[in-house]
């Protein structure tokens, strides 16, 4: 067992995962999924201290600058494999991994000056880049496409409508539970980033397709074959590994004959959602509750890329006249028949009966 004191104890990049008190602390503020993003994180810190023969107690700004400045260019990862510079989400990840595991140093009194206070000066601004969904004929052919046959087939179909029809994340899928989803009220309970738990409507062939699935896993009631929907081929009480998922959607990718299927992910799937609410006409506001965004701005990139009035005026301009891909409105309904439920039933009805948190928002 580790020693209690972080300096003493960190010796090898495993033993923060040892350290229940710094553990405790991220479990208070992070999700599991975080916490175990942070641990890895760490892991590059630690590799870091290690050649510069420091420790976390006699790390100076200095030394921590230098740092930031490894995480550009290309190294070696903690387990010893060539890697190319990091990308600027996860140099942010890496530093706020960093700054709070100091945080914890000098909560419990182990360290009295801060050295990831350097970290402040520093502006790593990531790129500004446009949702790329699906063209609407892709989507037309993915849920065509979709197959029903066996227990493996459901799982891939039910991946892709969880990403196209309710615009679930790939960590979210993996943790959503049994208890989570409620087939008479056609709703799905969603705990996504920093905790935050929203309520996304489902639609009716996600709906079936679901209970097509528990019938056949035998799994109607919570906790039958463990706690989640899609649980771990090594245990039914631990989440099934998101690498599984991104490979089922791409099994979906060439069903449909996409074209490089292999750049079909579950996050193509999110953005395709949230581009066809757009389209629909949601406001930022109802992108924003039925994604979980953090922040309005990312809720408006959706908006722009849906707009068609800059696209009339171009047609105008050059002939192309004033024609909308009314396509991308049709087919199966999709994020669109998700948009009518939540307006048609509120936000509160979607809700459970616990009163809102006034500064939730």
């Amino acid at each position: 067992m580790a020693d209690d004191n972080p300096s003493q104890a960190f010796n090898r990049p495993d033993d923060l995962q040892l350290l229940e008190p710094y553990s405790g602390f991220l479990a208070l503020r992070k999700s599991p999924h975080t916490k175990s993003n942070y641990h890895q994180d760490l892991r590059v810190l630690k590799q870091f201290l290690d050649e510069s023969r420091l420790t976390p107690a006699t790390a100076k700004p200095q030394d921590l600058a230098r740092f930031v400045g490894l995480l550009t260019k290309p190294g070696q990862t903690p387990a010893g494999k060539a890697r190319g510079s990091y990308s600027t989400r996860s140099m942010k990840r890496i530093l706020a991994s960093t700054r709070s595991f100091y945080r914890y140093l000098a909560s419990i009194q182990q360290i009295t000056n801060d050295p990831t206070a350097v970290f402040h000066n520093l502006a790593i601004r990531s790129p500004q880049r446009n949702p790329r969904p699906l063209p609407p004929q892709a989507r037309a052919a993915m849920v065509q496409g979709l197959q029903k046959g066996d227990l493996e087939a459901l799982k891939v179909s039910l991946v892709v409508l969880l990403g196209y029809h309710c615009g679930l994340r790939v960590s979210e899928m993996a943790h959503l539970r049994l208890l989570d989803i409620d087939l008479n009220q056609k709703a799905l309970t969603v705990i996504g980033k920093g905790d935050k738990e929203r309520t996304v409507p489902m639609t009716d062939a996600l709906r079936d397709l679901l209970k097509r699935y528990l019938e056949e896993c035998g799994s109607e009631k919570a906790g039958a074959s463990g706690p989640y929907l899609f649980p771990s081929p090594r245990s039914a009480q631990k989440p099934i590994h998101p690498h599984f998922l991104e490979t089922w959607v791409k099994k979906a990718a060439l069903w449909a004959g996409l074209e490089n299927p292999e750049d079909l992910t579950v996050h193509v799937l999110r953005h395709t959602f949230g581009t066809q609410l757009a389209e629909s006409g949601a406001s930022v506001y109802e992108i924003r509750d039925l994604m979980g965004h953090s922040s309005i701005m990312v809720s408006e990139s959706y908006v722009k890329l849906a707009s068609t009035k800059a696209k009339q005026a171009h047609g105008r301009a050059f002939g192309g006249g004033n024609k909308v891909h009314a396509l991308s409105l049709e087919g199966s309904g999709g994020p669109r028949e998700v948009l009518r439920r939540y307006r048609a039933r509120g936000r509160k009805a979607l809700r459970d009966p616990w009163p809102e948190d006034p500064e939730a928002d």
